[in-house]
């Protein structure tokens, strides 16, 4: 089982931002890191364990879990990923510090593991914080997009 369910009160925050906009009243309330995951996923379960070790570390870090279906969340990891300058293309997608991490592996453990310990002792601001305005809404746009194509094609004679 993921650890998202210990911090389902955060995800609900997280979702709860998104639909404001991005204006939240206690800047401590923001996550430390904002993992985006897909129920079922053996990566994201590998580094939600380098996730569980760090929080046992550090417990004043705040991990906030996302899953890629729940509505407005897609939009939000692309509107990050744009912000982070990375292409999310498998899971789990991680943002930290000044880094956006995708995937698995030995060198993004490492990665996760010295970001994490860099935002514990310097700090750092939360990736929500990058998040200025609504993130613009891909998936709605693409299936739009998509939903107009379709009839076009059935109407053409």
């Amino acid at each position: 089982m993921l650890g998202s369910r210990r911090w389902i009160g955060w995800a609900l925050g997280a979702v709860l931002l998104l639909c404001t906009g991005g204006h939240v009243a206690a800047a401590d309330a923001l996550p430390d890191v904002l993992v985006f995951y897909r129920e079922g996923c053996n990566d994201c379960h590998q580094m939600d364990e380098v996730l569980d070790e760090l929080q046992a570390l550090y417990p004043s870090l705040v991990v906030t879990h996302l899953e890629e279906s729940d509505p407005g969340v897609a939009d939000l990891m692309w509107s990050l990923s744009a912000k982070y300058g990375i292409f999310p293309s498998n899971y789990p997608v991680i943002f930290v510090g000044d880094h956006g991490i995708v995937g698995t592996g030995l060198d993004k453990e490492l990665l996760l593991r010295t970001t994490v310990r860099g935002c514990v002792f310097r700090g750092c601001e939360s990736p929500m914080a990058r998040i200025a305005e609504k993130p613009f809404p891909w998936v709605t746009v693409a299936t739009v997009i998509a939903a107009v194509f379709v009839v076009a094609i059935l109407l053409m004679p």
